[in-house]
């Protein structure tokens, strides 16, 4: 399987747009806690948030082939299971259904990084680190606040037996211990 270094050399290989390797740097880093909180392999967690989009400039056009591309484009680099995963995040198009907690997580995750991120562009100075969680919970709630976010998706962190709350605060945290990277 590849390491960190490796996936973050795909990204800066594959993706231009600093806004698509932010979220996959937030990605990786809320899977890598989630992992932690379930006590799974955290190392496989993270590459899996870390690679999933790979493919997303290639099909950005092409939904139908989200997911499915990316997956081709890792398949000798990752296990099976990472394969599956990022197959079923977009199961809508892959008719690949999520079934475990390795995926239900990475549908949770890519979607709350959206809404922490959000949540922190509208704080005083534009930082994750002025963001509390009360924040990102009180805009989860408000269906007008960044309207593209699919909550359904966020609440896929109910299916691996994390609530709403806890969640949105781990994801808030996971991206706090990353706001430089993420230049916010």
């Amino acid at each position: 399987m590849i390491d960190k270094k490796e996936a973050l050399e795909m990204i800066e290989e594959e993706i231009d747009t600093e806004n698509l390797k932010n979220h996959m740097l937030a990605v990786g880093k809320i899977m890598k806690r989630l992992a932690r909180k379930l006590d799974k392999d955290e190392v496989k967690w993270e590459i899996l948030g870390l690679i999933h989009d790979v493919d997303y400039e290639k099909t950005k056009n092409e939904p139908e082939r989200h997911a499915t591309k990316s997956a081709e484009m890792v398949e000798d680099k990752v296990p099976k299971d990472i394969l599956r995963a990022i197959k079923s995040h977009n199961h809508e198009h892959t008719n690949v259904e999520p079934k475990n907690e390795m995926e239900h997580a990475l549908i949770a995750a890519d979607a709350v990084s959206g809404l922490v991120v959000a949540t922190a562009l509208v704080m005083p100075n534009s930082k994750l680190e002025e963001a509390r969680p009360e924040s990102v919970k009180k805009k989860f709630d408000d269906s007008s606040f960044a309207k593209n976010i699919e909550r359904d998706r966020i609440l896929f962190c109910e299916k691996i037996g994390i609530d709403k709350d806890d969640f949105l605060e781990l994801a808030l945290r996971a991206l706090q211990d990353i706001d430089e990277d993420l230049g916010l």
